[in-house]
């Protein structure tokens, strides 16, 4: 890839980072201005996400989990 399509590609991706931040409540000049008040508000989203998200990974993993062991079975019948 050449230098100029990698400098394209870190200039999208600073301007999705940067919308994302956004969407979630985080300016630019909360960073520069107050790194530790920051810092703990992207902690307290990340624990709102996580207790959002919990449920939804609980209820995917009685699913997926017998699944995934039932393929890892599979597999080592299969080579013995």
């Amino acid at each position: 890839m050449t230098l100029v399509g990698r400098a394209i590609g870190l200039i999208v991706l600073c301007f999705l980072v940067g919308l994302l931040l956004s969407r979630l409540g985080i300016t630019a000049r909360g960073i520069l201005t107050d790194t530790s008040a920051t810092i703990l508000s992207v902690f307290g989203l990340l624990a709102d996400w996580l207790q959002w998200a919990i449920p939804y990974i609980l209820l995917g993993a009685v699913i997926v989990v017998p699944l995934v062991l039932l393929g890892a079975l599979q597999r080592f019948a299969g080579k013995r």
